[in-house]
């Protein structure tokens, strides 16, 4: 199973930010905005149930950090939206309990990916009509590790496990 680490935003959050997103450019495609999340940690092939317990005892009752869509970035294919939080030290906390390395982690989330075949005219690096967006603030109630499942249109996402987290 491919796994990974995650927190989900609200439906007020994504509503807010599919608002300001706008419509794909040419040679780019919308992600769903169902399974926008903010990746922890990518753990690969591995044992949700070895996983699992690591998670329960690394990040049970953790502090969540009120995070909030702010900013717009990119990597090699995809156009992202920044999240910010309001405590960075909470968010690197999770980051290491899910197994990730904070030094190595940018939070946001994918809006956009490059199509395979972008075509001619297609933008290279397109324009983030969200890069000044700043949505509203949230704070997560749980950790959740993912299965990853290959898709017609991109993968499919589903729990395995939940860990919840402490308030303020």
């Amino acid at each position: 199973m491919r796994l990974f680490t995650a927190l989900w935003p609200p439906a007020e959050v994504v509503s807010a930010l599919v608002a300001a997103t706008g419509e794909p450019p040419s040679g780019w495609r919308a992600v769903d905005p169902a399974s926008w999340h903010l990746t922890l940690a990518f753990h690969g092939e591995a044992d949700p149930g070895v996983l699992a317990r690591r998670l329960d005892r690394a990040a049970a009752g953790l502090a969540a950090p009120k995070l909030r869509i702010a900013g717009a970035g990119s990597f090699s294919g995809v156009r992202w939206a920044g999240v910010q939080a309001d405590a960075p030290e909470r968010l690197s906390h999770l980051v290491t309990a899910a197994g990730g390395d904070p030094a190595e982690f940018v939070a946001h989330l994918t809006v956009l990916r490059r199509q395979r075949r972008p075509g001619r005219g297609a933008d290279h690096v397109p324009s983030a009509p969200w890069a000044s967006h700043e949505g509203p603030w949230w704070r997560p109630q749980e950790v959740l590790l993912m299965v990853s499942e290959p898709a017609k249109g991109g993968s499919r996402y589903r729990p395995v496990h939940r860990v919840p987290l402490a308030g303020e």
